[in-house]
């Protein structure tokens, strides 16, 4: 069974040419809900502010473009790929490690930037994704949740490589903030949790191709060095 390539990137910093490809499409985006010029640059710049704070080694651009990379792989699969855009734009929109209502907080800071522009149930839509990744469980059962859900936890199941910069990084985000032993011990915590859920992806695709070796990575990070 040859398993497809996941387009997974983990990059503190993106170059100009993919910054600007990240831009554009957002423009795409808030041009087909009608978003006015003047406020799709201004909200775009806010997006790109939060998201390049110097704390941010994971949970940055680099995350976002992966994440689109995956969308755009599973279009054909997606019942409502342009809400789930937004969804994609905003569920790490406040990242604070310190913080325990990230997901909230950035499903506020989307319905507050965006509640001009779209109908209500198309933010209940997006919140709701994004409050699914606190704990990445879903919350509403739509093929698209699950989806996300998977595009956002895919890193797991990268190859080792990929999965040690992964690693690597949400190590540094934590690092100026907990001591090394509190926080391997945290995290050894998370990844244990992870290991006991029957499963780890959702989708059949994504259950069928990367969770053997997304079971692998997590295992080899808990083993004692």
């Amino acid at each position: 069974m040859e398993i497809p390539k996941l387009p997974t990137k983990v990059s503190a910093k993106l170059s100009i040419e993919e910054i600007q490809a990240l831009k554009t499409r957002w423009l795409a985006l808030a041009a087909n809900f009608n978003i006015p010029d003047e406020e799709a640059e201004s909200i775009y710049d806010q997006i790109q502010y939060e998201y390049s704070n110097w704390d941010r080694a994971y949970h940055n651009l680099s995350h976002i473009q992966s994440l689109f990379a995956l969308k755009d792989q599973y279009a054909t699969e997606l019942e409502q790929p342009k809400l789930l855009e937004f969804a994609i734009w905003f569920h790490d929109y406040i990242y604070d490690a310190k913080r325990k209502d990230n997901e909230r907080q950035s499903a506020h800071w989307m319905q507050e930037l965006l509640q001009d522009y779209l109908k209500p149930a198309q933010l209940e839509y997006i919140r709701q994704l994004i409050l699914s990744t606190e704990g990445h469980k879903a919350r509403i059962q739509k093929k698209d949740c699950f989806y996300f859900l998977d595009f956002d936890l895919s890193v797991l199941g990268a190859d080792r490589a990929t999965y040690i910069q992964y690693k690597d990084a949400i190590a540094e985000e934590y690092r100026s903030i907990f001591s090394f032993i509190f926080y391997k011990q945290g995290r050894k915590k998370v990844l244990q949790n992870f290991l006991t859920r029957k499963r780890l992806f959702l989708t059949d695709t994504f259950y069928k191709y990367y969770e053997k070796q997304a079971r692998a990575n997590l295992a080899w990070e808990i083993k004692p060095n």
